[in-house]
């Protein structure tokens, strides 16, 4: 009798055990399909949010890099003030991210007749820029460079920069094909991008600057984010010291883009007090220049430091504290603006 209840609670067991692995996977199958689809709907926010803080900043930064062109005496490539948006920069599993988000509204004969399967995107044309005398337009796309295919887009785009004389698009426009022929001029055109991370920061290394995501969510001003990229630029110009920056290496949906060590040099490159209160007083000067009035620029470490209540008084080794900066920059900003009004 007692053989008959342990082979009913054996089978039981085995039942109960195959219906469990069962569910489990159905679930697990699911639950599979359900993360693909929000990799996508994560990656199509991230790839937008990037887009967008990236025209911010390059509104911001064309009049900083343009208007101090002296201190990158040089750089011999020509600057147009455009930025772009083109599939290979992002990860080829993206590609059909990068279709819906900037080329779905494309006639699917363009793709054959220039004989591409996408198409780069004017993401931002900087005021009084040659991009912006020659009449481009946010979202025209670009149907060819100097009379070739957009194959290879930013490769084409650096021999342009470097060797040509003109850079010519053919765009498209709504249903219109319209032919565009911009001059070049010079510029600091060191590549100024954003960086997705959640902590409020700023990077230098030579040939980019890197706003973090958070930063430009942190900051509210176009002063408060002018005094960052100013900053930034003022570690390259007056510390890296070397320049093979270009427009074609801007790249504003990248968000595997990182700071490198661009030269063996760079290395010996180290932040220090010394060069952080350096970059301070030059980028209020590079930013001031540009236009901007910097006048509540304070405002932005006063905000940090309700997050970091330690900066107040004291930083990392690297840094003085929150309230120095913002002493030294009233005191740097005084001193402009006097100048400025004698």
């Amino acid at each position: 009798m007692h053989y008959k209840i342990y082979i009913f609670t054996f089978l039981t067991f085995i039942l109960l055990v195959s219906c469990s692995t069962t569910v489990n996977k159905s679930y697990e199958k699911e639950i599979s399909i359900a993360e693909k689809k929000e990799i996508l709907v994560q990656k199509k926010i991230l790839i937008n949010e990037m887009a967008k803080a990236s025209v911010r900043i390059h509104e911001i930064s064309w009049p900083i890099l343009l208007s101090n062109r002296e201190k990158c005496k040089n750089n011999k490539k020509k600057s147009y003030g455009s930025l772009f948006a083109d599939v290979n920069d992002l990860p080829k599993e993206d590609k059909k991210i990068f279709l819906t988000l900037f080329n779905s509204n494309i006639d699917p004969r363009y793709f054959y007749k220039y004989q591409v399967d996408s198409f780069p995107i004017i993401l931002s044309v900087a005021k009084d820029s040659p991009a912006h005398h020659a009449g481009l337009l946010k979202n025209d796309i670009i149907l060819e460079i100097n009379e070739t295919n957009t194959q290879k887009f930013r490769k084409k785009l650096l021999f342009v920069l470097e060797s040509e004389k003109n850079l010519k698009f053919k765009i498209l426009r709504g249903k219109k094909e319209i032919k565009v022929n911009m001059t070049g001029i010079k510029s600091c055109s060191y590549n100024v991008q954003v960086l997705p991370s959640g902590s409020p920061n700023a990077f230098a290394d030579g040939e980019k600057v890197f706003i973090t995501m958070a930063a430009i969510k942190l900051a509210q001003t176009k002063d408060e984010l002018a005094f960052l990229i100013g900053h930034e630029l003022a570690h390259n110009i007056l510390h890296y010291k070397n320049f093979d920056a270009s427009e074609a290496n801007l790249l504003a949906i990248d968000y595997l883009d990182k700071p490198k060590i661009r030269q063996i040099k760079s290395i010996i490159v180290w932040s220090n007090e010394k060069r952080e209160i350096e970059a301070d007083i030059e980028g209020i000067h590079l930013a001031f220049k540009a236009g901007f009035s910097l006048e509540n620029v304070n405002d932005y470490w006063r905000r940090l430091s309700v997050f970091n209540p330690e900066l107040i008084k004291k930083s990392v080794n690297v840094y003085k504290s929150n309230a120095y900066r913002a002493a030294l920059i009233n005191k740097t900003l005084k001193k402009l603006k006097d100048k400025a009004n004698e």
